[in-house]
């Protein structure tokens, strides 16, 4: 066989093969009418409008404000010391009921 027809094949077949590489471990796309899967927030979010950590002065003065029975300004104070969003916020102050094992006295 001639060098260049052998080279050519040669090419040809490694070509081949990386398509075929290619499509087996591509990643499967949605159909036209399919959703992607949405994008973490923690991906999407810039690092300065993340939540910041709770300092244990703040987390007293929110726990106070159980005790008395205002969780709504205890959630309200947990956003305004952590930049977190509502549903954050209400479920950080939940797991510190919790946590703590306070009675609210039927206040939630």
């Amino acid at each position: 066989m001639n060098p260049y027809v052998q080279t050519y094949v040669i090419y040809a077949l490694l070509l081949v093969i990386g398509f075929v590489l290619g499509r087996l471990t591509a990643r499967q796309r949605p159909e036209s009418g399919q959703q992607t899967r949405p994008t973490s927030a923690l991906y999407s979010t810039p690092l300065s409008q993340l939540p910041r950590p709770l300092d244990h002065d703040a987390e007293e003065r929110i726990v106070e404000l159980l005790r008395q029975g205002k969780m709504i300004e205890a959630i309200k104070r947990y956003r305004e010391a952590t930049g977190s969003n509502l549903k954050q916020s209400k479920e950080a102050v939940e797991a510190i009921v919790a946590r703590r094992s306070l009675d609210l006295g039927g206040h939630q």
